[in-house]
């Protein structure tokens, strides 16, 4: 009897081994749970936080927040990104990949350590929402470790593999890539062994070959035709104070002495298009302590003594920082992630007026002259000879950027009223010339087209005065628009095809750039034990586009999500995955 009380007594007071297991089916709580759950590892995502960090931080949450059964650390964390966050997030693509109707494929290499890593991204504009970068896949390039080079065929080869597998083959209207001629075939776009024509071959039908333009002001401005190599000078400067203490210490001493604040001397490099103009500015505010320390060295290197020994060289620079401060203002624009291909046009020509005036009006700034009169022998002849070579600099940024805009300007010429920035160029002519050059890509009925051009001619002139006080971009006006017209439950799917053509072509490879940004932020040398597939999920996430409570918001209300992070589920893929991989 004694023994049956004792039983009763600890039985009560003991916990039921059931309350350590997961139920069968989730209650509200377990809902509730495994939001707060999925949200806090989207949230380490976003904000790149250290996966091992998050079990401290999940250990804290259940002390101080009193949340005993919420758990999140390393191990749940990655499994739920990989097993359930970012195949959400890819299938609610595929579902706005299916309303899409015209998609072009982004595609570019970069290097990690060994590893030879390739995004592929597709751009798509939807009629009510918008342009949509996404990454389809972001891999290493198998056989590349065994190849000298980067080749065509094995770039080709994980373009039409992810294009197959995401069902896209037909949908494919362009491929954007950076100029290199392993993509196109160099400025004339000859032969057939790169990858655009090869691209072509596999889909059976013509696509757009759209190059970096952003690339394309880079190197029309590193083209220059000055004495003086900025680039080699930048480059050469930094590596000869940085972690040199003793050379840095003298440095300020002549700094002191001209009267000159010490600023460090910063880093430049050729893929970083935007850091040089800082670089130049840094070199030009210390100019006079720079010269002083090398002209007084025994053994500073001969590159950088020919430099300050030269009486234009703060001429020059001067000139070049002019014209980096002008292009990078169009880069800027240029790299915008959404922007498109037939708005360049606009920005473009801006760029080539804005070079044709300077060279026209053989302009100078003032400081530029003052520099030229300060020069005591020869000023007239320095003068001279300057103007002469910034006229042949002029002539080689202008002939450069037309050269390599050329392949696919008719046709852009032909999208440019869909910029709206001019009532004159919204007219049915150009309208109906825009269907006569996309035909080979967009099949349209004309005379439905027409009734739905003239419909919108009515809104395009209600919407233009507020568009000429509130600035927005063309992207959002057509999103207006459409959406317009859904509210007016009018039929626009000839209009809309030609918009979504039309915004589907990038002008720059910058959402591939983005990618890579992440990467770098993502896979540091603290966390370098991620593998690919863990950084390709990363990815996928945090270009996903919205906030963590905005994400917390559409999760809550979706149950089938919700039941994948409360099972264990998201444990057993990747435990097939390793058993495949042995």
């Amino acid at each position: 009897m004694q023994k049956h009380k004792l039983a009763t007594i600890s039985s009560v007071q003991s916990g039921k081994v059931s309350n350590y297991f997961s139920a069968l089916v989730p209650t509200e709580n377990n809902f509730l749970l495994a939001a707060r759950e999925a949200t806090f590892v989207y949230y380490t995502v976003i904000h790149n936080h250290s996966f091992r960090s998050m079990s401290c931080t999940s250990e804290l949450i259940r002390q101080c927040l009193n949340d005993k059964k919420f758990t999140c650390a390393k191990t749940k964390i990655r499994e739920i990104v990989v097993n359930v966050i970012c195949p959400y997030i890819v299938d609610n693509t595929l579902k706005e990949l299916s309303f899409a109707n015209y998609v072009s494929v982004l595609v570019d290499g970069s290097n990690h350590k060994a590893i030879k890593l390739v995004p592929v991204v597709v751009r798509y504009f939807l009629p009510h929402v918008g342009v949509k970068n996404k990454i389809l896949e972001f891999s290493n390039l198998p056989g590349f470790s065994n190849l000298p080079g980067e080749t065509s065929d094995l770039i080709n080869s994980k373009i039409i593999d992810v294009l197959t597998k995401f069902g896209l083959k037909r949908k494919i209207v362009a491929l954007s890539a950076d100029n290199k001629n392993t993509n196109f075939g160099g400025l004339n776009r000859k032969g057939k062994d790169n990858m655009h024509p090869k691209l072509q071959t596999e889909l059976k039908k013509d696509i757009l070959g759209l190059g970096c333009n952003a690339h394309i002001l880079h190197n029309a401005i590193a083209s220059d035709n000055l004495p003086i190599d900025a680039e080699a000078i930048t480059v050469k400067l930094f590596g000869y104070f940085h972690i040199y203490a003793m050379r840095v210490e003298k440095l300020k001493e002549f700094c002191d002495f001209a009267n000159i604040q010490y600023r460090d001397i910063l880093s430049h490099a050729k893929t970083r298009w935007l850091s040089l103009s800082p670089a130049i500015d840094r070199i030009i505010l210390m100019f006079d302590g720079l010269k002083s320390y090398f002209l007084s060295q025994d053994s500073s290197p001969k590159i950088l003594v020919d430099f300050f020994q030269n009486v234009i060289a703060l001429l020059c620079i001067k000139f070049i920082q002019s014209m980096l401060k002008l292009f990078n203002n169009y880069i800027q624009k240029i790299e915008g992630e959404k922007m498109s291909a037939f708005e360049l046009i606009e920005i473009l020509n801006s760029l080539l007026n804005n070079l044709k005036n300077r060279k026209n009006e053989h302009f100078i700034n003032t400081e530029m002259e003052i520099i030229i009169d300060s020069i005591e022998e020869e000023s007239y002849l320095v003068k001279k000879e300057f103007d002469i070579n910034c006229q042949k600099f002029y002539d080689l940024c202008i002939s450069y950027i037309q050269k390599w805009t050329l392949p696919n300007q008719a046709l852009m010429v032909e999208l440019n009223w869909l910029n709206l920035t001019n009532k004159n160029t919204v007219t049915w002519n150009n309208a109906k010339n825009t269907i006569k050059m996309i035909s080979k890509y967009v099949k349209v009925n004309e005379d439905e087209y027409f009734d739905e051009f003239m419909a919108f001619i009515n809104i395009f002139q209600d919407k233009f005065n507020d568009w000429t006080k509130n600035v927005i971009s063309v992207e959002q006006k057509w999103v207006q628009i459409f959406n317009i017209f859904k509210e007016k439950d009018v039929n626009v799917s000839n209009l809309a095809m030609v918009v979504e053509f039309a915004f589907c072509l990038p002008g720059s490879n910058a959402s591939i750039e983005r990618v890579f940004s992440l990467m770098t932020t993502t896979w540091t040398e603290v966390r370098n034990q991620m593998d690919t597939k863990t950084i390709e999920c990363c990815l996928i996430t945090k270009t996903y586009g919205l906030s963590c409570i905005e994400f917390y918001n559409e999760i809550i209300k979706n149950p089938t999500f919700l039941k994948k992070i409360h099972s264990t589920e998201k444990y057993k893929v990747s435990l097939d995955d390793k058993n495949k991989e042995k």
